[in-house]
């Protein structure tokens, strides 16, 4: 029986003890061995952050009162969506989010399903992972669900990361792009996870029935849509299709038919901010490019083509014409 569980099992009269706070030293030996462990994990920038501040939190906020402190098991906080989207920044979208709090259990584990968030062409998820006993999980490994939305498969692509928070919790975040998202309605959403990895599917898979109401994001956003051609040099052109603002993000959808390059768009402002694509997916089927959200009120912006990088199979791609499209003019 390990340590942890001999511990939970003692009947301890806390009454006996003084509670005494951490010393600085203390706190700095915790923090040293939290900050050594998620180092050897190697995550990506945000991840690693993440990681670290739902640790430290854990390990600052300590008393003693037996002598003995078990970090393994210590409660957690459902990783935020926010903290998905960006770990340097505080970001708030409690009034765009929904609450779940479902949970589904297999011979794999437990999964609860803590909050989603509808944004303009994607469904963002937060959950948290409980591995079963006999089961070896790590941050490396991504559950990704099939989603369909009013009982249509419309999704274009998922994508996931894990984050460990102690040793047998992780939170997972899945990011599904989809495309055509009735916002102004409450949406059904059917959340199915067959495998805990790519090449491990599970024969009770995890699923969750949810219903996810989107007013509130769609009175806060705006959808533009440009329809029209744009030459871009070498007798090419790409398909401007429509742009949504919305509070937490700016998608822009394009149709890219030659692909002689890998073409995004980038954002100008009127005072001469310039915004990159956060992520972008370029694809025969329908491009987009990701960017932070963008104030249509403050002042006008403007889209500008360029080379996001270059197709080795194209002999003569063409010049960009770096040509301003008005987005709100």
């Amino acid at each position: 029986m390990s340590i942890y569980n001999d511990l939970n099992e003692l009947n301890l009269n806390l009454d006996e003890y003084k509670e005494l706070n951490l010393t600085d030293y203390e706190k700095k030996k915790w923090g040293k061995r939290v900050v050594k462990k998620l180092h050897k994990q190697k995550p990506a920038h945000w991840k690693k952050y993440s990681g670290i501040a739902a640790a430290v939190i854990v390990a600052t906020g300590i008393s003693i009162n037996t002598g003995i402190v078990s970090v393994a098991n210590m409660p957690f906080v459902a990783g935020l969506i926010e903290k998905y989207i960006s770990s340097t920044e505080h970001l708030d979208y409690a009034t765009y989010k929904t609450k779940i709090g479902q949970t589904a259990e297999n011979e794999y584990g437990k999964m609860t399903l803590n909050e989603v968030l509808i944004d303009g062409g994607r469904l963002l998820i937060s959950s948290t992972f409980e591995p079963a006993e006999d089961v070896d999980f790590n941050y490396q490994m991504h559950p990704l669900p099939k989603v369909l939305i009013n009982g249509q498969d419309l999704a274009l692509s998922t994508g996931g990361q894990s984050v460990e928070l102690n040793d047998k919790m992780f939170t997972i975040y899945n990011d599904v792009d989809i495309k055509e998202i009735p916002l102004g309605e409450t949406i059904q959403f059917h959340i199915e996870y067959t495998h805990l990895d790519f090449e491990i599917p599970m024969e009770r898979p995890w699923i969750f029935d949810i219903n996810v109401p989107t007013e509130q994001v769609a009175e806060a956003s705006q959808t533009i849509q440009f329809n029209q051609e744009i030459q871009i040099g070498n007798g090419q052109f790409i398909l401007l299709e429509k742009m949504i603002v919305t509070p937490i993000s700016t998608v822009l959808y394009y149709n890219w038919p030659e692909e002689a390059d890998h073409i995004a768009f980038k954002i100008v402002s009127e005072s001469g901010r310039e915004f990159l694509p956060n992520s972008s997916s370029i694809t025969p089927e329908g491009s987009n490019n990701r960017y932070q959200s963008i104030d249509l009120k403050t002042e006008k912006y403007y889209l500008v083509p360029y080379e996001q990088s270059v197709n080795p199979n194209v002999v003569n791609p063409g010049d960009i014409s770096e040509e301003l499209i008005p987005i709100n003019p």
